[in-house]
């Protein structure tokens, strides 16, 4: 059943069953009995025994020794005989003949591909280092230097890495030339239907596809009469409509290798010769480790960007919460930072809203055309919507009533108040190169004919004049957006409701105070007490030996510095159980380090020992968080300061839903028992005698934990050392 078909977005490229003759596949059940196999080539009649093959175990056909491939089967299964679903790879010689077994399981099948060695080795590991180092200090030249580096590995006469874009079209954003002759496709465009929709799903489950020679007829799999399922092969032949395509461009091989960001299909490594080239089986997996590892330096890059782009809108969103919370007309109050919010958006001018009233900085259409714009979307437009151009089909053509705008974020602000912000962006005509037209090619199907898509025979450079767009809004833009509308829905809510919430704030202290007050009364007797037994012995003493006065003035000293400490932590206490915050993402490394450092100090511990291991950004307020830290660092260090070797690790992992901290020392440790009753204020507990404190620490981290809906576990053993873990969930759970 080897469906070919005339039309590529109608191909089933996954179930040809066509193979490469640079090997064989062998299709098992679970029993090892052959299902079906593809045609046997003369270079590896070594390796197999002769004769009819379907029914068979694989024993019985392979002439490598029965216990080396017994050792080879042992990674497919685990340990209870479970298919094992990664893919194994070993290298054999028989007989001097020198080739690849690659297994894997797919729909409860065992899949073999036997695959010749390209034996032009060399040492690949030195280089290979060489390759990881140098992407790993890429910044902008990240696609450019990973293009070089396996054009290098590979020997392909060029090389690029191409971006899907929107559309599903592609742009060429990095090139490698084995020859300066090649013409440059570095900036091109490439059509949507160059790349089907089928091929990039396949190309999102398999990651390398490869063909040696697009002349080379391929091998069928012998007596199926079922679909047979090859995309995870490697050895898998290409369509013939796609090795037509490659012909047309001038390439007889070519490598894909996908670039997964985020879990999707960001773009491919398109490696193409004009030539025959096998790369060889094992370069093939160099270069998708390469690439993988630069997909995951592009978004750990992309990250940087975004920490870096929240931090520099922080002080724009200060702006504009002061605006909600201190001044009492918003929308005209909006107007001083409005310079500030056009460059954030980097447009060229930008408008406010409110019923007939509108504020506008910057270049923008007339008053009266923005207001008819307002009054034709104001039903359609609920939520952020952008385009960079106009849309003649569209009940919201911009070009209706801004013909010089064609670029335009508009952001509704719901509300008894609300009003609404817009964007424009002047239009920008551009020049769009394509490897060739962008148009498909019709031939003639004589037999029935009709017209029918074939693969485009040119890709010369076509030069296209876009008119009638601006330049694209970008992801950085789209966040900024939805972190504005965030900030001004949330801060008008909250100001409609802020004297029912002082209220119930006001309630809150108050239940606080009637909570603190026979602790407070009964922990500050001890401290009273010992001043004035002290000061009444001075005052009645008309001479008083100096080392007795000085004992006396130190107790006054010592019961002052108890009641100050004391109260300044309740104060502490009561702030984080009423603080209101908004979370932002915090990067945590300098201010973890400083109170490490301060803590050192405070609790003479100049011999400990700190490891750090990666310290992630998490979700929070900062100052709640920084509190959070202090106390739980700080008993980690105070409370291992006596150990002989006194020790604390930080450390943090990134889970599914969120962040999760390790704060570890091996400091005098709690009791089980007393675990439960940890977080009870001013509760100490029975073997930390001999150490500062008030029982306050962790009655904070309580209250913070809760108040910012994290979780914290104590793990710790008397005497051993204590682990305290702190999950920070991510903004949107």
């Amino acid at each position: 059943m080897n469906k070919i078909s005339n039309n590529c977005e109608d191909e089933q490229i996954h179930l040809l069953g066509l193979i490469q003759p640079y090997g064989i596949l062998i299709i098992l059940d679970k029993d090892l009995i052959i299902q079906t196999h593809s045609q046997v080539i003369d270079s590896l009649n070594k390796v197999f025994n002769k004769g009819e093959w379907i029914g068979k175990n694989i024993y019985d056909i392979l002439r490598i020794p029965e216990e080396q491939i017994k050792n080879a089967f042992t990674e497919i299964f685990d340990e209870n005989q479970v298919e094992n679903s990664h893919r194994f790879s070993q290298e054999f010689i028989l007989d001097g003949q020198e080739f690849y077994l690659s297994m894997y399981w797919t729909n409860g099948l065992l899949y073999l591909e036997f695959e010749i060695k390209n034996n032009k080795q060399g040492n690949l590991n030195l280089s290979f280092n060489s390759h990881l180092q140098k992407l790993s200090q890429s910044q902008e030249n990240l696609w450019q230097d990973l293009s070089d580096i396996i054009g290098g590995l590979l020997g392909f006469d060029r090389v690029m890495i191409y971006q899907f874009l929107e559309d599903s079209s592609g742009i060429v954003v990095a090139e490698h030339l084995k020859n300066n002759d090649l013409t440059s496709f570095l900036g091109y465009h490439y059509p949507e239907f160059d790349i089907p929709k089928q091929a990039r799903a396949l190309y999102s489950k398999n990651h390398i596809r490869f063909i040696i020679d697009t002349d080379s007829q391929p091998n069928f799999l012998i007596n199926i009469d079922q679909e047979i399922d090859l995309q995870k092969v490697g050895l898998r032949s290409l369509s013939p409509i796609h090795l037509q395509y490659l012909r047309n461009g001038g390439f007889r091989s070519s490598l894909s290798i996908s670039i997964m960001v985020m879990g999707k299909l960001w773009g491919l490594v398109c490696c193409q010769n004009e030539l025959p080239l096998h790369a060889d089986l094992q370069r093939r997996n160099l270069a998708y480790t390469l690439t993988h590892y630069a997909a995951s330096k592009f978004q750990h890059l992309e990250h940087e960007e975004k920490l870096s782009y929240f931090e520099e809108s922080q002080k724009l969103e200060s702006q504009i919460k002061e605006a909600i919370f201190l001044k009492n007309n918003i929308f005209r109050d909006l107007e001083a930072i409005m310079p500030a919010l056009k460059e954030a958006m980097i447009s060229d001018g930008m408008a406010i809203i409110q019923g007939d009233d509108i504020i506008i900085s910057g270049d923008t259409p007339a008053n009266s055309s923005i207001s008819n714009f307002i009054s034709s979307v104001k039903s359609e437009l609920k939520d952020i919507y952008l385009t960079n151009q106009h849309d003649k089909n569209s009940r919201m053509d911009s070009r209706l009533f801004f013909e010089e705008f064609p670029g335009i974020a508009f952001l509704p602000i719901e509300g008894p108040s609300g009003f609404t912000l817009i964007w424009f962006r002047k239009e920008t005509p551009v020049i769009k190169k394509w490897a060739g037209r962008p148009e498909k090619d019709f031939v003639l199907d004589v037999s029935e004919q009709v017209m029918k898509p074939s693969p485009r025979t040119s890709f010369q450079l076509y030069m296209e004049e876009v008119k009638g767009s601006s330049i694209k809004w970008t992801q950085r833009e789209v966040l900024f957006l939805q972190r504005i509308k965030e900030v001004l829905q949330q801060g008008m809510l909250k100001k409609a409701s802020r004297i029912a919430a002082l209220n119930e704030q006001l309630i809150e202290m108050n239940n606080a105070l009637d909570t603190y007050a026979y602790t407070i009364s009964h922990d500050l007797k001890n401290p009273l007490t010992a001043i004035k037994l002290s000061g009444e012995f001075l005052s009645v003493r008309d001479t008083v030996p100096d080392g007795l006065k000085k004992k006396m003035t130190q107790n006054i000293l010592d019961g002052v510095n108890n009641i100050v400490n004391m109260l300044d932590k309740i104060h502490s206490f009561s702030k984080a159980s009423v603080f209101d915050y908004q979370p932002v993402l915090i990067s945590t490394e300098k201010f973890i380090k400083e109170i490490v450092e301060i803590a050192r100090e405070r609790y003479s511990s100049g011999n400990l020992n700190v490891s750090y291991g990666e310290l992630l950004p998490i979700y929070g307020e900062k100052t709640l968080i920084y509190q959070l830290f202090v106390n739980i660092i700080g008993n980690a260090i105070k409370y291992s300061s006596k150990s002989k070797h006194p020790t604390v690790s930080i450390t943090s992992e990134q889970l599914k839903n969120g962040v999760r901290y390790k704060v570890i020392d091996n400091g005098i440790g709690i009791k089980k028992s007393e675990l439960e009753t940890v977080y009870e204020i001013f509760k100490r507990m029975s073997n930390s005698s001999g150490f500062e404190g008030s029982g306050v620490g962790m009655a904070i981290v309580k209250r913070i934990v809760d108040k910012l809906n994290l979780t914290i576990s104590i793990d710790s053993n008397l005497g051993v050392g204590t682990e305290i873990a702190i999950f920070f969930p991510d903004n949107n759970n």
